[in-house]
């Protein structure tokens, strides 16, 4: 959780960059993840910690901010037996996608073949 407590400022922007998982934190962005937020006084931003993410700097001002990071054991003890998280993990469920496409692939492949009269 990350609350903008106020005062005035330019800058300091926040930049999210997709959600990845330990195996894939230094994998290339894909367009579709790229987001940036403006901090307003008074308003907050919740966001999973998985999610890759930084601050631009701030160019006027003070910009002042209370950040909360919620932690939790399960999620670390998970983390030593699970090793893909395509519920979660961005990059997880484009390998995912890929790997279901050459399986529907060489499926239709096999069809195709099995149709063909013999010779």
């Amino acid at each position: 959780l990350n609350v903008c407590l106020g005062k005035q400022f330019s800058g300091g922007e926040l930049f999210f960059r997709g959600v990845r998982c330990e195996k894939h934190v230094c994998t290339e962005i894909q367009p579709q993840e790229i987001f940036d937020y403006s901090h307003v006084p008074g308003q907050a931003i919740l966001h999973h910690g998985r999610h890759r993410h930084g601050a631009r700097a701030t160019t006027d001002g003070n910009r002042i901010n209370l950040v909360l990071w919620c932690r939790s054991s399960v999620f670390r003890e998970l983390k030593k037996y699970q090793k893909d998280f395509p519920s979660w993990c961005g990059e997880c469920q484009r390998e995912k996608k890929v790997r279901q496409q050459i399986s529907i692939s060489a499926t239709k492949q096999e069809l195709l073949k099995d149709g063909e009269p013999s010779t």
